[in-house]
């Protein structure tokens, strides 16, 4: 398997279950921001609210796939450039970076942030971006050890 279809099925499977917690717990009430409504959300600069029609749910969750299919080949190239040592730390910390990123910078500049959101909701998605990087990394490490090989030049 290639380093691009081993991360993007890695991003894929660690994105549906991410998006499957994220869902859930934003139904029941624990965490007022759901990954896929926010996906979804992106192109009305507001995430999806309970009454969104089912045609925004399914953008929210193709939004939320891609994005996890890029970040799973990302993970790909950084552990082929760093090692497969310690790859749930290193999956660990770019969920972290990821989520640092998109709570600072990308969200911000895009004038988009949800609303009634508490600190507590905040940890949560960290917990998911979390959750997606040593998941990811794992699934690499696991099932595509191939995909991580450096190449050694002969020349």
């Amino acid at each position: 398997m290639d380093r691009l279809t081993a991360g993007s099925v890695a991003g894929l499977a660690s994105g549906i279950v991410v998006g499957t917690i994220s869902q859930i717990l934003h139904a029941l009430g624990i965490c007022r921001m759901c990954l896929v409504s926010i996906g979804g959300g992106m192109f009305l600069r507001e995430m999806l609210g309970a009454t969104a029609p089912l045609y925004w749910q399914l953008v929210g969750w193709a939004t939320h796939l891609i994005i996890s299919g890029l970040l799973g080949v990302f993970t790909v190239y950084i552990l082929v450039l760093t090692g497969r040592e310690y790859a749930l730390w290193k999956g660990l910390l770019f969920g972290a970076a990821v989520w640092f990123l998109s709570i600072a910078f990308i969200s911000p500049l895009a004038g988009y942030l949800p609303r009634n959101a508490s600190p507590a909701d905040f940890f949560i998605v960290l917990a998911y971006h979390l959750l997606f990087g040593a998941l990811t990394a794992w699934l690499l490490v696991r099932y595509a050890k191939h995909a991580l090989m450096r190449k050694i030049d002969s020349t």
